[in-house]
């Protein structure tokens, strides 16, 4: 579910950059997943470029536990991308019941589920929210669980971490497009 623009930017508000979000998980050893996952998703010239490019102001919330995997990686790629975009500014909120008015009406099929974010124009106006895992993390846990034969399932990616660094940044991308190309957002900038 998309939220309204005041309750996202009071959630902005107190959520916590990249950093301070991994250094959460520091008591109970979480902390060296988000760490290792950073390591490996270092931006290729390209995607540097791509990200170098995007002249909209995004601020962009991540609803997530230092505790998981999934959240570990789609969390590390978010802030690369962040880093190389002047323009996005990316903060995170750890899954407590402290935020229950953000978790209870934002389930996805029916549960709780972490990663979840959602992409904002620079007012806070919603745009975008992407939940859970990604394609290719699917991709990879239905070859494992339904097997080789069944009929739905396409071909893990050949690298899965940096599979999941590109759907990230392809959701970024098309965000950074939707606020480019937006009539209110052209009109307030004169562009």
């Amino acid at each position: 579910m998309l939220m309204n623009a005041e309750f996202l930017h009071g959630k902005f508000q107190t959520a916590v950059p990249y950093a301070a979000f991994v250094a959460l998980g520091a008591p109970d050893g979480h902390d060296h997943a988000w760490r290792q996952r950073y390591e490996q998703l270092a931006l290729d010239a390209e995607q540097q470029n791509l990200t170098g490019g995007f002249t909209r102001a995004m601020k962009v919330l991540c609803l997530t536990g230092t505790w998981c995997g999934d959240c570990a990686l789609q969390g590390a790629a978010m802030q690369r991308v962040a880093e190389a975009a002047p323009n996005v500014e990316l903060r995170f909120l750890l899954r407590t019941e402290e935020h229950a008015d953000l978790i209870v009406p934002n389930q996805i099929n029916g549960g709780f589920r972490v990663p979840v974010t959602w992409f904002m124009a620079e007012d806070f106006e919603p745009v975008s929210r992407m939940g859970d895992r990604t394609l290719s993390r699917y991709r990879s846990m239905a070859r494992k669980t339904l097997g080789p034969a069944a009929p739905v399932v396409a071909s893990p990616p050949a690298d899965p971490v940096r599979a999941v660094l590109g759907e990230v940044l392809d959701e970024f991308e098309r965000v950074q497009l939707v606020l480019r190309l937006s009539p209110r957002l052209r009109e307030r900038h004169g562009d």
